[in-house]
């Protein structure tokens, strides 16, 4: 994990979401909506499957073969997404019907490994990925009457995400009894996220909400390791982006 990176980054969204929140006044004109707001969803992931793609570099001792290729393809089965977000609801916009609201959101994605290949090979996989996310972005509403009580919205959020891959596989021949090589490490890269969904005013205070989002988390690399028998030694180097689509519902609560 990069823990400077991580905390500068935290930063930087911080101090975005704390100017945005304070010009808040200079913008929002006076409505029953205006104001922060806090908002908490959960829901399924369906990530895109990955090719971990590098060239091998073995230690001693470790099998395999110097500069040929490390191609590890894993499939994930469908994994579950919790989120939670504090905001700023503008009640107003640049343009009529939109209404914008900004949000900071932590979030966390996980799945466990369904199969894969090496090398295009015969290999049975398990473990798991995880993905947490913290990101800033903006979210418009689209609004046509005051009495509205069914708005539709979409938005968009860039920020930093933390990926840990416990990827583990070994040759299906009915002689391995245990991995003896896997995608492993924690890394922090950049993501960005689009979203659509359609919230349903519950009261004057609670909104009620669905929503489809695609996740996008770049610039990954790991190791591939061999870990036959309790070793440890270095493969290769290996990388890919993650990139999922969820769908969810939540709750968001004014305050």
């Amino acid at each position: 994990m990069k823990t400077p990176i991580m905390m500068r980054a935290s930063t930087g969204l911080l101090l975005v979401a704390a100017t945005a929140m304070h010009a808040a006044p200079a913008f929002a004109k006076d409505g029953e909506n205006a104001g922060f707001y806090l908002s908490a969803k959960a829901g399924a992931e369906f990530l895109n499957d990955s090719d971990f793609i590098g060239i091998q570099a073995p230690e001693a001792g470790v099998p395999g073969v110097v500069d040929g290729p490390a191609v590890v393809d894993v499939d994930f089965d469908t994994g579950f997404s919790i989120n939670g977000a504090v905001g700023y609801d503008f009640d107003d916009g640049l343009i009529k019907y939109l209404h914008t609201r900004v949000e900071l959101e932590a979030g966390y994605i996980e799945a466990d490994v369904g199969g894969g290949a090496f090398n295009g090979g015969d290999q049975s996989f398990g473990g798991d990925i995880s993905n947490f996310t913290l990101t800033a972005g903006f979210q418009t509403d689209i609004v046509w009457a005051d009495d509205q009580k069914v708005v539709p919205y979409f938005g968009g959020s860039i920020g930093i995400a933390v990926v840990d891959a416990n990827i583990n596989y070994f040759p299906n021949n009915g002689v391995a009894t245990a991995p003896t090589f896997g995608v492993f490490g924690s890394e922090t890269g950049f993501v960005s996220r689009n979203q659509i969904g359609v919230a349903v005013k519950a009261s004057d205070r609670f909104d009620i909400f669905a929503e489809a989002r695609y996740t996008r988390t770049g610039d990954l690399d790991f190791e591939r390791r061999f870990v036959a028998g309790g070793a440890d030694g270095f493969s290769a180097d290996v990388e890919d982006d993650i990139e999922s689509f969820g769908i969810g519902i939540g709750l968001r609560a004014r305050f």
